[in-house]
């Protein structure tokens, strides 16, 4: 997901541009209008249930969610986030440079400080980026699908569907150690909104059905396209150095 998401937060205005009918050029172009984003804001929601199978413990995810504003070229970001299932917790993250602040409710009003790389700018091969992307929409077994425009606020969306094999996804699954079978079942379904005018991300959701982990709902919705974004740090004296020691 935090891959996906870097290929797919944000876009650049614009004025407005002729209807797009095919559902990969609204994907890739869509996608590579959002390699240009400076700011925005992300509201994300997650229902369902999960399933721990050496435990057999089981979560109600519903009122899962998270919200947040971030500033990819001045690296700034706050995100609150509750997660009712697990001890009722819920958090407050700031990104400020390379310095990140958390809190919790189970730290109380006590920030935990801590220091991350510097991984430079984002890349900035807008040419590159769409060439790749296009090639991936190309390979066999991904499907793309337009379906009928919705109203998205007081806008127009294209609304499109893609399908990834979950074995195009193996890769991925490779490097956290989980059979992206198990998560995804036969494949990956996302549906996309874009903002007709601009080409804007307004909205992605999937569900998921895991087999013995339970199914899932995800939904991602961006606005707030180069609205400014102001991040303070914490006061000194509510600020500790290190980790938080989180109940899972």
């Amino acid at each position: 997901m935090a891959a996906l998401l870097a290929v797919a937060l944000a876009a650049c205005g614009g004025p407005s541009t002729p209807a797009i009918e095919d559902p990969t050029e609204i994907i890739s172009q869509g996608l590579q209008a959002t390699a240009d984003a400076d700011s925005f804001h992300l509201d994300l929601a997650v229902s369902g249930n999960l399933t721990l199978p050496q435990t057999g413990g089981s979560f109600q995810l519903d009122g899962t969610q998270a919200s947040g504003d971030f500033d990819l070229a001045n690296k700034l970001g706050h995100l609150t986030f509750e997660v009712p299932a697990v001890f009722n917790l819920s958090g407050e993250m700031l990104q400020i440079g390379t310095d990140s602040y958390l809190k919790t409710s189970v730290t109380g009003d006590t920030w935990s400080h801590s220091t991350v790389p510097d991984s430079g700018q984002l890349p900035t091969e807008p040419d590159a980026i769409l060439t790749r992307l296009r090639e991936f929409l190309g390979r066999d077994g991904v499907e793309t699908e337009k379906l009928a425009d919705v109203s998205c606020g007081d806008r127009t969306c294209y609304a499109v569907r893609l399908t990834i094999p979950a074995s195009l996804l193996a890769d991925v699954g490779s490097q956290a150690g989980v059979d992206p079978s198990q998560v995804v079942g036969d494949a990956l379904v996302l549906n996309m909104q874009f903002d007709r005018e601009n080409l804007q991300l307004t909205q992605l959701s999937s569900d998921l059905d895991a087999g013995e982990l339970g199914t899932f709902g995800i939904l991602l919705t961006f606005s707030g396209y180069g609205e400014p974004v102001e991040v303070s740090p914490p006061p000194s004296d509510q600020v500790t150095e290190g980790g938080t020691n989180l109940p899972f």
